[in-house]
């Protein structure tokens, strides 16, 4: 999945000449000694090499020709050094030289985002569009900044008067699409979600030899859609690719290994192969997760669907043995997958999830992939806490065992989806600003009907999340012991 929009922190003045002749001015004027020092200053800070690119700034100043431009470079290195109190004394004093210096309230922006000084960085990235209207990085920052307090239609605004400028700025435009899909503008918000590939300049759509479909009729031609991004969002939008395959005879999936299992159980798709696999021959192709503005899917009921993912009836992995048959069977995530840049916004501490294991009446197993040794051993201490980690290759044989389940609470992760895909009970525990798909201060999710959400009052604070969630799971399996008592009774009544 496309979780955070990165702050940028590197300032560079692009429009510096660069010259290599350093020699040269050792025999020069001041001013042509200075002017050689600031080109090779940008020079190595250009190479990363910052250290040295501090020793040039701090031997300008030592000649006592200071400027906005050599602040705003001395201030940009340090920022890149992650010394941010350096990097305002730098910036502010460039404000004082030079009031309307192109940068420089960004510059102080960045700094205050690191001290965690919010406020500050909102006002200080407004003052950068006043001196720079047209500038994106203010923009960006300021909406993102916006969109982190759950200010959404603010970001919005800002978005769009940028746009006034850079109408075809990629960043800008999947920003907004993101801030769009938010608000549930789903019209503006797939068009603009296709700027994906263009804002990751790294990112590229795969090339197969064939054209990319662009939602016309299919005509009896063969469609390969292809995954992208994270295992949750494949889950999410094949409920697209189930539905173009129940109207066509040949619709084909390449998705992640890890997946593959689960979708080939799937009515309806042509074929199901890995991202390791050749492609089967086909006449076009296209994104999975273009295929919402490719359909034309525009409405909140176009996205909703009841459960479309099932499990394998032919052949699927039992739970263990429970040590107590009437409890409340309740499978648990508290981690978003590692290595992401907001896994940490997303993921719940161990030593704070834990606590739901207190609640009586539920029997809990664990399905976090990647969890530690000692976190490891400490569910396997706990008497109604079992670890199926080790039992699951992939999402198939999670799926197995979710079917098993009368409830699932996870963060926002693959678990997750896969759960809600299939229909079954799911909380999902939700950051302070949640991803663009849970929209905004709702407690359900028209992506998934059977799921509800806890969300954080506060940015980084679960302590509230986790104590509704145990109140509610404490009535909730109560609920279930009663009904499976009552059952149970309705057998025992005479005929």
């Amino acid at each position: 999945m496309v979780m955070g929009k990165p702050w940028p922190l590197g300032l560079l003045n692009s429009h510096m000449k660069i010259e290599t002749d350093i020699e040269s001015s050792r025999s020069a004027e001041l001013p042509n000694k200075v002017e050689t020092l600031q080109q090779q200053g940008f020079l190595l800070q250009k190479m990363g090499e910052l250290d040295l690119a501090v020793s040039v700034y701090q031997r300008i100043l030592e000649l006592g020709c200071d400027s906005a431009e050599t602040r705003f470079n001395f201030g940009a290195a340090r920022l890149k050094q992650i010394r941010p109190s350096e990097a305002l004394e730098h910036f502010k004093a460039g404000l004082l030289i030079k009031p309307e210096e192109e940068g420089l309230h960004l510059g102080i922006a960045n700094a205050y985002k690191l001290l965690g000084n919010l406020e500050a960085a909102e006002t200080h990235l407004e003052n950068e569009l006043e001196v720079c209207p047209e500038s994106v990085q203010a923009a960006v920052n300021l909406g993102w900044l916006l969109e982190e307090q759950n200010r959404v239609p603010e970001a919005l605004v800002q978005y769009r008067k940028a746009m006034y400028y850079n109408v075809n700025d990629p960043i800008l435009r999947w920003n907004h699409g993101l801030a769009c899909l938010r608000l549930g503008d789903y019209s503006r918000g797939w068009r603009d979600y296709e700027y994906r590939w263009a804002a990751h300049k790294k990112q590229k759509p795969p090339s197969y030899g064939t054209p990319q479909w662009h939602g016309e009729p299919l005509a009896g031609r063969r469609l390969l859609l292809h995954s992208e991004q994270a295992f949750g969002d494949s889950i999410m939008f094949a409920r697209f690719a189930l539905r173009l395959a129940a109207a066509n005879e040949s619709v084909s999936l390449q998705c992640q290994p890890q997946l593959k299992r689960l979708f080939a159980v799937q009515a309806g798709l042509h074929e199901i192969f890995g991202i390791n696999e050749c492609t089967p021959a086909h006449d076009i192709h296209a994104p999975l997760m273009s295929l919402p503005y490719l359909m034309h899917l525009s409405r909140e009921t176009d996205i909703s669907s009841q459960p479309y993912l099932k499990r394998d009836e032919r052949i699927f992995e039992l739970l263990p043995t429970q040590i107590d048959s009437g409890s409340q069977r309740v499978a648990v995530t508290w981690a978003s997958a590692p290595n992401s840049e907001i896994t940490g916004k997303k993921s719940i501490p161990y030593s704070e999830f834990q606590q739901l294991f207190r609640i009586p009446g539920c029997q809990f197993y664990s399905v976090q992939l990647n969890a530690g040794a000692a976190t490891i051993a400490d569910i396997n201490r706990q008497a109604n806490v079992s670890d199926l980690s080790r039992l699951i290759i992939d999402f198939k044989d999670t799926a197995d065992y979710l079917s098993q389940m009368d409830l699932v609470i996870s963060v926002d992760t693959a678990t997750a989806h896969l759960a809600g895909a299939m229909g079954i009970p799911t909380w999902i525990l939700l950051p302070y600003a949640a991803d663009w798909r849970w929209r905004m201060h709702r407690t359900d999710s028209p992506w998934y009907p059977t799921m509800r959400l806890f969300r954080q009052h506060r940015a980084g604070d679960w302590g509230h999340v986790l104590e509704e969630v145990g109140n509610c799971l404490f009535n909730y399996g109560a609920q279930i012991s009663t009904s499976r008592l009552a059952s149970v009774g309705r057998h025992l009544l005479p005929a």
